[in-house]
């Protein structure tokens, strides 16, 4: 349990950092200045609440007087969805990529990334409700009643002294070639930073183009295998339950595609 007085600290240094790349174009006679919707913003982010909530807890924090069983949305609330929707896509991904360019500036200071670093790749869904003609919003499995999310590729250090995300990119669904894009930009990213040990992937990677994609990026990497057909049946003419042996993994539908990796395969474990 962190100590009330050490997160203090630390949510101070990451405001100092952070808070001066938040924008959000607020006129000089505005009711509410940027501060109040920057630590909103913290609040519902590490707290995982509503706009709603998040003003009002912060505004009782800090010692106003205001009605908590009011059933029309806070004002404060109201006043940062207003300036959040006044943003365009182009706008808040600035405000993204300053943020996080600050983070990773002062990380380099510390000397953070001095190392080797393992880091994986994965894909993300952030479920969607809305209207599906929106922008940038995608199909995906049907989960929790939709089958819309906005989905992204994020590259992260997986060391277990340092966890940080250190680039992500928007996805419009899972094509290969999208991907392969993806892993090119993402492992590029990465390189800017770290020296990358090894790759970790999941089974939905599990594609020739995209190993081809990731030789040529000269990355060892470790990507999980579905249990196909072809697989298992590998694996049954080996005697053991556990070997490593060379496999090739091939794409009979054109395009076509061949590539040896070493299939590693251990007991199956729940």
């Amino acid at each position: 349990m962190v100590e009330t007085t050490e997160a203090t600290q630390v949510t101070r240094a990451a405001s100092s950092l952070l808070f001066p790349e938040l924008e959000f174009g607020i006129a000089t006679n505005g009711t509410y200045p940027s501060e109040d919707f920057q630590r909103v913003l913290a609040r519902i982010a590490f707290d995982n609440e509503f706009a709603n909530t998040g003003a009002k807890a912060y505004q009782l924090a800090r010692g106003d007087d205001i009605p908590i069983d009011a059933t029309a949305r806070n004002p404060l609330a109201r006043a940062l969805l207003y300036h959040l929707r006044g943003l365009d896509a182009d706008a808040v991904e600035l405000i993204v990529d300053r943020v996080r360019e600050a983070i990773l500036e002062e990380a380099a200071r510390n000397r953070v990334f001095n190392r080797p670093a393992d880091v994986a790749i994965d894909v993300h869904d952030w479920l969607y409700y809305g209207d599906e003609e929106t922008p940038r919003v995608c199909t995906t499995n049907p989960a929790q009643g939709t089958d819309r999310a906005y989905k992204f590729a994020t590259v992260c250090i997986i060391d277990p002294s340092v966890r940080f995300t250190l680039e992500s990119v928007a996805l419009e669904g899972s094509d290969t070639d999208e991907l392969a894009d993806a892993l090119r930009q993402l492992v590029s990213e990465a390189r800017e930073y770290v020296e990358i040990n090894r790759l970790y992937l999941d089974r939905g990677f599990y594609r020739v183009h995209l190993a081809l994609a990731l030789e040529d990026l000269d990355v060892e990497f470790l990507m999980r295998a579905p249990q196909t057909r072809k697989v298992q049946q590998f694996i049954d003419d080996h005697d053991s339950d556990t070997f490593i042996a060379e496999y090739e993994m091939a794409r009979s539908n054109p395009p076509t595609g061949r590539t040896t990796v070493r299939l590693v395969v251990v007991p199956h474990r729940t």
